[in-house]
């Protein structure tokens, strides 16, 4: 299994980004290929999934309760 750290989040903008309270660890599974990881205490809080659905959502991680997101993605956007 692919475990990639989320980016911590100090203060989300309410204007812009959604706020998902996670339950349980792992908060959402699916049947991608990646799973990602709180970067405070390293709980999987998303298993296996695609990071294109996760755009602009911020977690709380129910462990130790901190914030993070997907890692902003690197290099150019497609074209049309």
């Amino acid at each position: 299994m692919n475990i990639q750290p989320l980016e911590p989040v100090h203060s989300p903008d309410p204007r812009t980004t959604i706020l998902f309270e996670i339950s349980g660890v792992p908060g959402i599974s699916g049947y991608g290929e990646l799973s990602y990881k709180c970067p405070s205490c390293e709980a999987i809080l998303l298993k296996n999934i695609y990071a294109v659905h996760m755009a602009r959502i911020v977690f709380r991680c129910p462990s130790c309760g901190g914030l993070s997101r997907m890692q902003p993605a690197v290099g150019k956007p497609e074209s049309p």
